[in-house]
Formats: structure tokens, C-alpha cells, sequence
């Protein structure tokens, strides 16, 4: 088993537009619905990003916390570029959205020695995800408190559902088992020995075919992930009483 000196877990966004389409008029509307878009995307990457650095934490592995990281801040875990920019820019041209957040850095030798650096790694990679599905249960409680209670505005539904869509998505797009997305370190710690040679092309080549999937597989992904939003639009709307 190669040895891991630093590992960095960060997530990698494709959102199918029309998920996150926007009509290019600028009218407060659109704004409104940007502006949302983005406050969801910085939060859920946030608590993703922050998963990852509990679950390294727990681990033994203090280095998240030396560099900052333990925390809900989403402005910490936010990156210039892929969590603000790439979005804007996405929203205003119509092209797919890739985005990131700012990775965080772990070093598995500091794990525990009760599991191995591959498994450690692949818990921590989990931790994002699950941060995730912990996001969704969330938003599916306050919608259903919301609706017995003062009722849901529409830009509070706008609010709820886009953080559903954006969660939904950020869970089940990282569990891909492709690097640099979690699902490829989860995948590296359950593959034998024998089959090593996988995980070295995915190494070197998971980039390249995530780009593919990202610029050419759209539909492959909205059939593979479609059924799991129309599950969780009908529990949205189990949730608000519908």
C-alpha cells in the first residue's frame, strides 16, 4: 500500500443547469434568485468542507484545526474562485458549474492506528457527504415546522428548496467514484490489493473523465441522479403538508 504523507478533501460541484439556470435579464428577480443560489452553495460547502475536518480531527490528525478549519464559518472553507466566481459565471453564460471549496488538509500518518491510513482517509472523505444527507434531513424539518406554523413564503421556499437541490446534489456527485471526489477515497480504501492498478488510473486520469461527465454526460448524470431528486422533492412535499 502506498503511503500517504498529506491528503486534501475538498469537493467538486457540477450542478445540470437547468438546475441553476438563470435568465440573463439582471432584473431584481434574477438577482434575488442568484444571490440565494450562492448563500446556499457557500453554506453547503461549508458544512461539507467542515465534516471533513471533524472527521480528520476525531481521527488524531490535528492539522485542520492548526490551519483554521474546524468550524461552520463557510467563509473559511469558501474558495474565490470556485465558490463565488465560478457560479456567477455559470449563472450569467448558461455553461455547466464546476465549483469548489478551499480542500482541507489532513495527514492520515496521525491517525489512529485502530483502522488503516486508507480506511481513515476514506472516513474522512465520507464525513463531507454525510455532512450533506445531514443538511437535507435538516431543511426537510424546517420546512415541515414552517408549514404548521407561519406558513412558507416564496422567497423562503426558494431558499429551502435550493438548499435541498444543492445538497442533494453535493452528497451524491461526491460519492462518484472518481479522484479527486470523495467517492475515489472511499473506493482506494475497499479496493484488494490486486486491483491497486485501478485506483492509479483514477489517480491520473479521474480528472480528466470528470470533466468529461461534467461537460459531455449530462444526461448520463440526470439519469442516474434524477430518481434520487424526485424522491426528495416528494418528501419535500410529504414534509410541508402537501
Amino acid at each position: 500500500m502506498r503511503e500517504c504523507r498529506v491528503a486534501a478533501f475538498g469537493p467538486e460541484l457540477t450542478v445540470p443547469l437547468p438546475l441553476v439556470s438563470f435568465a440573463v435579464d439582471f432584473s431584481t428577480d434574477t438577482l434575488m434568485t442568484i444571490g440565494i443560489f450562492l448563500i446556499c452553495l457557500v453554506a453547503s460547502i461549508g458544512v461539507h468542507e467542515y465534516c471533513h475536518a471533524l472527521a480528520a480531527d476525531r481521527l488524531g490528525d490535528g492539522t485542520p484545526e492548526q490551519q483554521g478549519r474546524l468550524t461552520l464559518n463557510p467563509i473559511v472553507h469558501a474558495d474565490p474562485v470556485g465558490t463565488l466566481i465560478m457560479p456567477i459565471v455559470a449563472a450569467i453564460s448558461g455553461f455547466p458549474l464546476l465549483g469548489w471549496g478551499r480542500p482541507v488538509e489532513t495527514q492520515p500518518r496521525n491517525y489512529t492506528r485502530k483502522i488503516s491510513m486508507r480506511m481513515g482517509m476514506a472516513v474522512v472523505a465520507a464525513a463531507g457527504p454525510i455532512g450533506n444527507l445531514l443538511l437535507v434531513i435538516l431543511v426537510l424539518g424546517i420546512a415541515a415546522v414552517l408549514a404548521r406554523t407561519v406558513g412558507i413564503s416564496p422567497p423562503a421556499q426558494m431558499l429551502l428548496e435550493t438548499m435541498l437541490q444543492l445538497n442533494v446534489l453535493l452528497m451524491l456527485f461526491n460519492l462518484l467514484p472518481l479522484h479527486p471526489l470523495d467517492g475515489g477515497k472511499i473506493l482506494a480504501a475497499f479496493l484488494p490489493p490486486r486491483f491497486e492498478k485501478v485506483d492509479d488510473f483514477l489517480l491520473q486520469y479521474g480528472m480528466w473523465i470528470l470533466v468529461g461527465l461534467v461537460v459531455f454526460g449530462g444526461g448520463l448524470l440526470g439519469r442516474l441522479l434524477g430518481p434520487v431528486f424526485v424522491i426528495v422533492a416528494r418528501m419535500y412535499v410529504v414534509a410541508v403538508g402537501g
